[in-house]
């Protein structure tokens, strides 16, 4: 037995003309590709395009509207209906005896993709209805999201389509998103054996687990390398949030209670990052950097609002909080919701039903996005600086063995002339009996320093001298020698003159740091000897 190739006649699409405005439209940048790497290569298709060969031999799909009244290769007729083509069959034969019975449609379909490129118009009717009320509304779109292997199959023809029936294209951007591969950069393949059950991966980390591992892992138009320990971390980032809620979710309510200073200052400070943030987050959304969006989210929610502003409103163990406070915490807690709902939806929409009770047309699903405000870049700064001076205290408190529990006195020299607005939240999070300022540095105390500015702990008996003293001395040693390689490298002329500009400035800033630690482990020592 022998299998042969049938040769047989095909119908095709001439695409040079048809091609150049949805050439012209992607190189005008009326319709962007997302990531830009791939317009090269969208142009090299466009540009040496071949007529498009749309018979399919297949039992299914689109008819070939083409009827054929004779034997001859010419004798056809193309026609949007049966009734037509007979018309046209009889005059194009001159044969005015010709019957419906005499006509045979060509069994071929059309390809997919023939019927696939008008998906932006008929699924708003707009082929059989042009001018419906719809297609006048919703076209062109706005964003198409889809993968790189089809740009030519589907996206080029759909742009050809919208030009050539509507005069328009059919959506402003298109997001091309990458391959999901495994660590050792293989395409997920079930031959390789190296792609995970979704299920499974749900079932150990949760929806919103498994979604924030594969976007932790998806920059724009790149490939996704998918590591399961993404999951776990977008478990534990789905925990964190769901524990925020349960803390807060925890306090006893009081309208009695009045407002303590550090609350008042932490929902102020953080209204003030939470539109940073905003911005910087919107700003990623525009780029489509849906990593950078979420990892923006991410560190907001889990640096500054759950290890910061919490720690800062918290009410003192078994003391109420004030009914004001809480009231703030759950409009900032209710944004958050908002930014987080794109990439956890479902504890995200679990939390905001648990806030109140709520209509469906409340959900968070279709609630509104939060409204970008203008914020405060001194007072966010000014935060920053405060967070580094509690990190010194609990940085001593850590070395020194000093219980948390104990209050402990701070004084400062502000060389810096920083705000005094955070002492509150500086003496409620370090917990201080007393913040003092003094022109002065202070004899027999523990140092460390924030920038220029200079922090002394009474020591007051609660570590032993003599290993303190030993410790700094061997701090001290190793910080001369760093530095002593610091200069070692700046007194080389020939680094100085040929390495870049950052690392030179980078060297000259270890050199600065090195010499404020020295200073500061000299004043320690001498304090203590």
């Amino acid at each position: 037995d022998r299998i042969e190739p049938k040769l047989s006649d095909q119908w095709f699409l001439k695409m040079k003309d048809l091609a150049k405005p949805a050439l012209d439209a992607v190189l005008e940048k009326d319709v962007n590709l997302v990531p830009e790497k791939f317009i090269n290569t969208y142009r090299h298709w466009m540009e040496n395009v071949r007529d498009w060969n749309i018979s399919r031999q297949l039992w299914w799909g689109h008819q070939i509207p083409a009827y054929y009244y004779g034997d001859g290769t010419e004798d056809f007729v193309v026609a949007e209906s049966a009734d037509e083509a007979l018309d046209l069959a009889r005059e194009k034969s001159g044969n005015a005896n010709l019957q419906a019975s005499d006509l045979n449609q060509d069994p071929d379909v059309l390809d997919t993709w023939f019927s696939s490129w008008l998906w932006p118009i008929s699924v708003f009717n707009g082929i059989l209805e042009p001018d419906n009320k719809e297609i006048e509304y919703y076209y062109p779109t706005n964003d198409l999201v889809t993968a790189p292997e089809i740009l030519f199959f589907w996206v080029a023809r759909m742009i050809i389509a919208g030009y050539e029936y509507r005069d328009e294209k059919p959506f402003s951007n298109v997001y091309l998103t990458g391959i999901v591969r495994d660590k050792q950069r293989r395409k997920m393949s079930k031959s390789l054996g190296n792609s995970p059950d979704p299920i499974e991966l749900m079932k150990t980390y949760g929806a919103d687990g498994v979604r924030v591992g594969m976007l932790l892992s998806s920059p724009a138009g790149n490939d996704l390398m998918f590591d399961v320990d993404l999951c776990k971390q977008g478990s534990a980032f789905v925990n964190k949030i769901w524990n925020a809620y349960r803390l807060i979710d925890g306090w006893e309510i009081s309208e009695e209670q009045p407002e303590t200073e550090s609350a008042k200052i932490a929902v102020e400070w953080y209204q003030h990052k939470f539109q940073k943030s905003l911005a910087e987050i919107e700003d990623h959304y525009r780029k489509y950097r849906m990593s950078d969006a979420l990892m923006a989210t991410y560190k907001l929610v889990w640096d500054d609002f759950c290890s910061w502003f919490l720690e800062m409103v918290k009410p003192a163990y078994g003391e109420p909080i004030s009914a004001k406070t809480f009231k703030s915490i759950i409009a900032i807690l209710e944004n958050n919701l908002r930014i987080l709902h794109p990439f956890v939806p479902f504890v995200s929409e679990e939390i905001w039903q648990h806030i109140s009770e709520r209509t469906p047309e409340e959900a968070l699903i279709v609630a509104t996005w939060p409204e970008l405000k203008s914020f405060d870049e001194k007072m966010i700064k000014d935060f920053e600086f405060a967070s580094e001076v509690i990190s010194g205290i609990r940085t001593i408190r850590k070395e020194k063995n000093i219980s948390f529990k104990d209050t402990i006195s701070l004084s400062v020299v502000n060389a810096e002339n920083v705000t005094t607005h955070f002492d509150a939240v500086v003496q409620k999070l370090g917990n201080l009996s007393e913040l003092n300022y003094i022109s002065e540095k202070l004899d027999g105390a523990l140092t460390f320093r924030v920038k220029s500015n200079e922090y002394f702990v009474p020591v007051s008996g609660a570590i032993n001298v003599e290993e303190e003293i030993a410790k700094l001395s061997e701090e001290l040693k190793y910080t001369q020698g760093f530095l002593k390689s610091v200069q070692g490298k700046l007194k080389n002329e020939r680094f100085v003159n040929n390495a870049p500009e950052n690392v030179v400035a980078m060297e000259k800033q270890k050199e600065a740091d090195a010499l404020a630690k020295i200073e500061t482990l000299k004043a320690s020592l001498a304090s203590l000897e």
